[in-house]
Parts: C-alpha cells; structure tokens; sequence
C-alpha cells in the first residue's frame, strides 16, 4: 500500500540510535502546535549537529526516505503520517554562543531561548521574534519576522550542509532573502545562522519589552489555541486577515478547523481537528477570497504528506 509503514533495517536502526533519540510510530501531533498528523514511521531526535550532518548522510546513501522538521510552527502533516525518518531540529537543551561578535545558534535552538540568550549576553535587537513559534532553524528558513523585523535583517550567514555531509556557511543578502522566504541551495540542511545584534546595556529594559510585545500578542492572537501562526502571506498592497474578514469568513469552521474569531489570518484546532479539515478550511478560504476579490492567497505553513 501507499501509505503502509516502511521497516528500516535493523542495522541501519542501530547506526541511528547511535547519533541521537529513535522512535517509531511517533504522532506527529505530539511534535506540530497544529497539534495533529498521523504517526511518522520513525523519529529522530539527533545530538547534535555533527549528528545530523552524519544522519542526512546515512539516509540518502541507503536511499530511505527522510523528512527535516523544527520546532513544528508553520506545518500541516497530513492524517496518513509520514513514511521514513522525520529528523526534528528541535532541542530544549541547545544553546547560543558568541563567535567574533556574532551570536551563534544551531537550528534546533528556540526563539524563545534564543531572545533569553542574547538578552542575557547584552545584546537586543531580538523583539521582533517575541511570541513566535517555533526553533531558529525553521525562521531562518521562512525568514520569519513581523511588522517589526524579519530574520534577515539580523542574519549575517547561514551555516548548511549538503546531503554527503560537506559543510558550509552563506552569506544573506537582501538578494538572497526576501518576504518569507529565504535562498537556500537545494538538497541543503540549514545547520544554523551567525547573527548581528546591537550590544545593549539595559538588559532589564529589553526584556520589558519583549513580555509587552508577547502580552500583545495573547492579546490580539489566538495564543490559547493550537494553531500554526499565519496561514497565509500577505498579498502585494493587501493584508490577508482582512481579505478572510471581508469575506465573511471569521469564525467559519471545518470540521474541528476554524478561522480564529481574534485573528483571521489564524486557523485554529478546535480541539479535535483532523489535518483534513485544517487542509480544506485553508482551500475553501483561498477560493472564497478568490471569488470575492480576485486574489490569490499563498500560505506560508508547509504542507507534509499526502493531502
């Protein structure tokens, strides 16, 4: 069958436990803030990054499938799972470090510990990221932000590898970034990103404003939800939201999917929706914009899995 689970040899499984945490059968609500998905094959929870540069490595060369998640924000996985490995860069014990001035964090790093971090280093700079989901690995990726940044404006160079395990790092540039998306080189592993923060002596006044950034947040978001942020990008010369508002749609509901009544941009999980009915919630909205407005919506979350 197409979607039946897929055995990775036993001695290919040893290799695995050897570079990190293996699992099989892991649902993939346990690891998405969507809080749904069917059971990846197998899970993977690398060390650190030597591991997953050696993982990558070992996969495609006994050519098994595999699929790179972080923290799970900005993903939809389809009710079927995932064949394969999942490889998830998401470590609540890594950290960041200072590199010539720069502050280092791996992919699997939190925004939440990253601002901690830099704050506690004497940097800011960082508030932007206030309240997003999610791991450093993923923004880098999507160049997360919001009105008030975006990953690449602090962005200085992205450390990757490619799928034989050699090791590189880029530079971004505003030619190799733009709105929620960022260039990088195919069948390429984001490892990564050496960024430029501001030194900041008033630690104490940062860390204020991020909490007021994050209380605004709850404050006009659906935090109390399980969601995946904003769905979609905000057209040329539009804003999303108000596109889905106009259209009659806030509060409409898929199943146990439905437009956040507090932010239309937001599809939240009721409490018991399928990635089914999230994944046709976000069809029927694009079409009914589309037939209100002429405007295409382009989502922002990945979509993984058969749909």
């Amino acid at each position: 069958m197409k979607n039946s689970k897929k055995h990775i040899p036993d001695s290919i499984q040893k290799e695995l436990l050897s570079l990190g945490s293996l699992r099989e059968g892991v649902s993939m609500s346990s690891v998405t803030t969507f809080k749904t998905g069917g059971a990846a094959d197998y899970l993977l929870e690398p060390f650190d990054e030597a591991a997953v540069v050696s993982a990558v490595s070992l996969l495609k060369s006994e050519s098994i499938e595999f699929h790179i998640i972080g923290g799970g924000s900005n993903l939809l996985v389809s009710d079927t799972g995932l064949r394969g490995v999942v490889i998830r860069l998401a470590d609540e014990n890594a950290g960041t470090q200072v590199i010539d001035g720069l502050i280092y964090a791996a992919s699997s790093v939190s925004k939440e510990k990253f601002i901690a971090e830099a704050i506690e280093k004497g940097f800011g700079g960082v508030e932007f990221m206030a309240g997003i989901p999610g791991a450093i690995g993923g923004g880098i990726f999507m160049n997360a932000g919001t009105y008030m940044g975006c990953f690449s404006d602090i962005l200085r160079k992205i450390r990757i590898s490619d799928y034989q395990g050699n090791i590189r790092e880029v530079q971004v540039t505003c030619e190799s970034s733009g709105y929620r998306h960022m260039e990088i080189p195919e069948n390429s592993i984001i490892l990564g990103g050496l960024f430029s923060l501001p030194e900041n002596d008033d630690p104490g006044g940062v860390r204020s404003r991020v909490d007021d950034i994050i209380a605004d947040r709850w404050n006009k978001h659906p935090m109390e939800f399980p969601s995946a942020g904003s769905v979609f990008k905000n057209p040329e010369g539009h804003s999303s939201w108000k596109l889905i508002n106009d259209s009659g749609l806030k509060g409409f509901s898929v199943g146990g999917a439905m437009v956040s009544e507090k932010h239309t941009n937001f599809i939240i999980n009721n409490g018991n929706a399928s990635s089914s009915d999230i994944f046709r919630l976000v069809k029927h909205i694009q079409e009914t914009v589309y037939r209100r407005f002429s405007v295409n919506l382009e989502t922002e979350i990945r979509f993984l899995g058969e749909f």
